[in-house]
Formats: structure tokens, C-alpha cells, sequence
């Protein structure tokens, strides 16, 4: 997913990935701080790949439901294009049918799909 990104921004003077880890698990108390997300152990990967190909980069870590927070931070930071990876967890006969998910169930994929304000590349990779 990371490689999708850093192929597309070179092309692009001044663009910024921006790699999101959200935690719906994480209740913050009034006044308290999270971590920093650039020392986030699920970002670290995808930063030093950022840092190799010299892509400029700013990490996230929010709090709450992963689709809501992710489609309101592409919203608040104005991206022009989501990248999403998406694991393949379909039956294969499932697979030539891509709204199937949608009738059966709503995947973090098909919430973003439909709720972001930007355009929205899901990236596959195995499961």
C-alpha cells in the first residue's frame, strides 16, 4: 500500500503522505496526551519506507471508530486522494462481485468508500 503512495506523490510538487493508525480502543482523559505517533510501532514500517524514498510524511493516530476518524481526517487535512489497504477476505466465488460485502456486511473499506469526501483507492493484499 505504502509503495502505491510513494509511486503517486513524486509526481506531485508539495504533496504529503499521511499515514493513519487509528485506535478505537484508546479513551483519552480530559487533558491527557497520547503517544506520538511518529514512534507508533504500526507506523514505524511505513515511515522509514516514507524515509527511504524521501517522501515528506506526517503521521496520525486518532482515537475513536476507524472509519469516522479516517474520513474526517481526510476532510480536515484536505487529501485528494485516500489510499486504503484492504485485505482480500472474500470467498473467491465472492470476489467478481464487489458490492457483495456491502449487502452482507459493511467492511472499514466500504464505510470509507462511501463516506469520504475525497476519492478512495482500496489496495488489495493477501490475507
Amino acid at each position: 500500500m505504502l509503495e502505491t503512495g510513494d509511486r503517486l506523490s513524486p509526481g506531485y510538487q508539495n504533496s504529503q503522505l499521511v499515514l493513519v493508525h487509528t485506535n478505537p480502543d484508546l479513551k483519552l482523559k480530559p487533558g491527557e496526551i497520547a503517544a506520538n505517533p511518529n514512534e507508533d510501532p504500526v507506523l514505524l514500517p511505513a515511515v522509514n519506507e516514507a524515509k527511504k524514498y524521501g517522501v515528506n510524511y506526517k503521521c496520525v493516530a486518532p482515537e475513536g471508530k476507524p472509519g469516522e476518524r479516517i474520513c474526517q481526517l481526510a476532510e480536515d487535512l484536505h487529501v485528494d486522494l485516500l489510499i486504503l489497504g484492504s485485505p482480500e477476505s472474500r470467498p473467491s466465488i465472492a470476489k467478481a462481485l464487489p458490492d457483495l460485502d456491502r449487502l452482507l456486511g459493511q467492511s472499514l473499506s466500504d464505510y470509507v468508500r462511501v463516506y469520504a469526501n475525497c476519492p478512495v483507492l482500496l489496495v488489495r493484499s493477501a490475507a
